[in-house]
């Protein structure tokens, strides 16, 4: 999709987004707990996004809600980085949660640095693939889709998490394996931000917002993938509907 001066693509150095399967911002809002909500142009909110990535200070707060996009709604902002290891395991719980509700929920981080790539894919509660390449002790599920056509390529029949180390497979794998960037596997699940625009008639409307503050929660597990053991301790709401005030 085309893009213009008013309506530029998303890009950032460290880009960090939750995809939730909904054309409704407001339902997104509220079952993240998002707080001191406002409105603002597309294009300041993609140079928001941006500035975020690179402030550096923690806890990430603050985030941009994307307005529908091909079916999508997207939330921007390092508070969903899988590779920020003080947060992994809450951003997979809500996200694991998230897709409870909504069907899907998927979690990408993108690096235009070459500081690794991730993602996390899940459907109705369940984790399907959660992908950390700079962590692949963090991996769970199984890969598939274009990751798995990858290492099919590159000879892999099992998954890169459980390669030796030290083998000249894992180091070719490692050496190349960003042929299958967070952005190329967004594509095929959800929809990737940094080459797809807001759909017509949504470029005004852009929410900038505050995250809550993460609390204590239990770590992920494979378990987990199967059976939904964990919840997230921020609660992803279902009393949605009404209006965004």
């Amino acid at each position: 999709m085309g893009t213009s001066d008013s309506a530029p693509l998303i890009r950032a150095c460290w880009l960090s987004w939750l995809a939730v399967e909904t054309v409704d911002q407001a339902e997104v809002v509220k079952a993240l707990g998002l707080t001191e909500v406002q409105e603002t142009s597309w294009a300041e909110g993609v140079v928001l996004i941006d500035e975020v990535a690179h402030d550096g200070e923690e806890p990430f707060s603050t985030v941009v809600v994307t307005p529908p996009m091909q079916g999508w709604t997207l939330v921007v902002g390092p508070y969903f980085g899988l590779p920020y290891t003080q947060q992994t395991a809450h951003v997979t719980s809500l996200c694991r949660d998230l897709s409870a509700v909504f069907g899907k929920a998927q979690l990408f981080f993108h690096s235009e640095q070459n500081d690794g790539e991730a993602w996390l894919i899940a459907e109705g509660g369940r984790i399907l693939r959660r992908w950390i390449s700079e962590y692949p002790e963090l991996a769970m599920g199984e890969p598939f889709g274009v990751e798995r056509r990858l290492l099919d390529a590159y000879g892999i029949t099992g998954k890169p998490e459980d390669l030796d180390p030290n083998s000249d497979l894992a180091g070719d794998w490692a050496a190349t394996w960003g042929d299958c960037w967070a952005t190329t596997v967004a594509e095929e699940s959800s929809i990737d931000p940094t080459s797809a625009a807001a759909d017509t008639g949504s470029i005004s409307s852009m929410l900038v917002a505050a995250a809550p503050t993460w609390v204590g929660v239990p770590p992920a597990t494979e378990e987990g993938v199967a059976d939904h053991r964990f919840r997230s301790s921020i609660r992803v709401r279902t009393d949605l509907g009404r209006p965004l005030v």
